[in-house]
């Protein structure tokens, strides 16, 4: 009996629920609003994952040689440690690193 009743107090409180949120206008707004912020990071998303891949098949066809020499000298570099790259861009970077050093390809 204890289940019957909680099912039917659940699906009262979604009627009303969903049928308040359906006819809200700041709750259209703000799903509107949502999704276009989804698909927004959805395609520089896509776009900088397509850039780095790009930028990783030059790297890999130009050879590892030629990598190794565009970088003599970065090690001897003074001052404070630059922090790392924060957000999608941050873990593209570590990504496409890991990458590298799995290929064999210096950065």
């Amino acid at each position: 009996m204890n289940q019957f009743v909680q099912r039917v107090a659940n699906y009262i409180a979604n009627e009303i629920i969903i049928k308040g949120l359906s006819n809200s206008k700041t709750f259209q707004t703000f799903a509107i609003r949502s999704d276009s912020k989804i698909q927004e990071f959805h395609k520089t998303g896509t776009e900088s994952f397509n850039k780095a891949f790009e930028e990783l098949s030059k790297m890999q066809a130009v050879g590892s040689t030629s990598a190794m020499n565009n970088n003599v000298g970065t090690a001897a570099r003074s001052g404070p440690p630059v922090p790392p790259t924060r957000g999608f861009a941050g873990f593209m970077e570590a990504f496409l690193k890991e990458i590298r050093k799995d290929l064999g390809v210096k950065s």
